[in-house]
């Protein structure tokens, strides 16, 4: 009975031979646990007996897993680690039973609580719904010998779209960003046919192959909605930067619009070669799209009643300045960023009708996905390694120096700001796709949500000043304004924090 092997294993001749004679009497279950443990690890059977799973899965998230063969670890090795969260690892491995070459996520269950288990398995029930060449699919599924892990096997995929953007030297062309956003549009038009909304796009979950594809990727906060009826849904989703304002404002009766909301800013990242609305906290994250992209009309205030408009609602109303702001983007691209970005959500129309704007019409076209540029390869992860090796030079240079380095103030200091936020825990009792309804805690969400990588964990140090020092990490949950605030008296107070912060952080050093 082996794990899931190493590269530079043993003769790999003798390996492959071993696991076949051994395959016939393995099963794929745990050992028995303690006494204290109330689950039972027998093994279910499920369909037409071929599938055989262990219980801990197979008693919570049954239809999951109905009419698949789970695969055996021992039929991958490990070639190397390429994405980490709180709760997952992304590897990418040699399937030996086909050749390819795979990337496996393997999730960690911080304990075997049902609702964690029942919570990974929406994500297996949508990616097993969806079936498009632009987003990601499940090509299998491995249930660990020890009961807290689990792999989701996929296919390999050499880049993802935040790598891609932010390698050093990196411009991309017209034609170029009209292939990628194409793709998208599509893969976020089938996912929205099928009635799944994803909740996080953003440029780490967007996946790109050697041959120009680009796929969707990571439905750990995916879930299914019907778009005529009431549904409660939680607002506590989507990266901070890529946060629709109606989630901001509490909604939890939503749509496609918060999907195309990331798209817009994703498509306005890509002509601006940044991103266009880096908040740090909830807060400073609403003011950033009061000022770029105007505020609410008195009218939507007055229908919408969400939750926290009163402490959102601006003294005087924004204008719009995306058209100001970006004027040097191309107009039929302009005119898709203003719609896709609109305040109010009806106004942002859908990923089929985005396919359809001027933008995807007008010379240049959009480039054929082969003849994109073969890039090495690019991840997030590969560029938090880069910064984070550049972030250590700097401070050893700075440290060479001695105290009166310090002691010059702001140029020899740089906080760094917090790149994203995943908000703690969901309020809103949403219902999963099982049926379950009820809160999940943060290390349940986490547990589940492959979209948190190593970075985003970084992200809940987000303190009241929008820096965390190193030393004094300060943690942040829920909503940074009190019910009745005034948004500008609290950006005041915001600005005040941070400064205070700052000056913290230099005395200490």
């Amino acid at each position: 009975m082996g794990c899931i092997h190493s590269k530079g294993a043993k003769d790999d001749k003798h390996r492959k031979k071993k696991c076949k004679d051994k395959a016939s009497a393995m099963q794929l279950v745990t050992p028995l646990p303690s006494q204290d443990d109330k689950i039972s690890y027998r093994v279910e059977k499920l369909g037409n007996g071929a599938a055989e799973w262990p219980s801990w899965l197979a008693s919570v998230a049954g239809e999951a897993v109905k009419g698949w063969k789970p695969r055996r670890a021992e039929s991958f090795e490990k070639l190397e680690k390429i994405g980490e969260g709180t709760y997952s690892s992304v590897y990418k491995a040699h399937d030996l039973e086909t050749g390819k070459i795979v990337a496996m996520k393997k999730v960690r269950f911080a304990n075997m609580d049902p609702e964690s288990v029942r919570f990974m398995a929406r994500e297996i029930i949508i990616l097993r719904k969806l079936d498009h060449p632009n987003v990601m699919k499940l090509e299998g599924i491995v249930a660990s010998r020890t009961s807290r892990s689990l792999y989701l096997v996929f296919e390999y995929m050499e880049h993802d779209l935040a790598g891609l953007a932010a390698t050093p030297g990196m411009s991309f062309t017209e034609p170029q960003i009209k292939c990628y956003m194409q793709q998208l549009l599509r893969g976020l038009k089938h996912c929205h046919s099928r009635g799944v909304l994803h909740r996080d796009i953003k440029g780490s979950n967007l996946l790109i192959d050697n041959n120009g594809v680009l796929k969707i990727a990571d439905f750990g906060l995916a879930t299914f909605f019907q778009a005529n009826s009431k549904q409660q849904l939680t607002s506590r989703v989507v990266t901070l930067w890529y946060r629709a304002p109606e989630l901001l404002l509490g909604a939890t009766e939503y749509g496609v619009g918060v999907d195309l909301w990331n798209v817009g800013c994703i498509l306005a990242e890509l002509f601006a070669g940044k991103p266009i609305m880096p908040g740090r906290t909830e807060v400073e994250q609403m003011h950033k799209i009061f000022k770029l992209c105007g505020s609410p009309s008195e009218e939507y205030w007055q229908k919408a009643k969400l939750p926290h408009a009163t402490s959102f609602k601006p003294q005087k109303p924004y204008k719009c300045r995306i058209a100001g702001t970006f004027r040097n983007f191309p107009p039929s691209a302009l005119s898709l960023v203003e719609q896709l970005l609109s305040m109010e959500p009806e106004n942002r129309g859908t990923a089929a009708s985005a396919l359809k704007s001027q933008f995807f019409k007008t010379e240049p076209l959009p480039c054929d996905p082969s003849s994109l540029p073969k890039y090495p390869p690019s991840k997030e992860l590969d560029i938090k390694h880069r910064d984070d090796e550049a972030r250590r030079k700097r401070a050893e240079t700075i440290k060479g120096r001695g105290p009166a380095s310090v002691r010059r103030g702001s140029r020899d200091f740089k906080a760094v700001p917090i790149p994203e936020f995943i908000a703690e825990g969901q309020s809103n009792g949403e219902a999963d796709s099982t049926g379950n309804n009820g809160e999940f805690s943060t290390h349940k969400l986490q547990a589940t949500n492959g979209s948190l990588k190593k970075d985003d964990r970084a992200s809940n140090k987000d303190s009241a000043s929008g820096y965390a020092p190193r030393n004094k990490k300060i943690q942040y949950s829920g909503p940074m304004m009190p019910a009745g605030g005034n948004i500008e008296d609290m950006l005041k107070e915001h600005e005040r924090q941070i400064q205070q912060a700052v000056r913290k952080a230099r005395h200490e050093k």
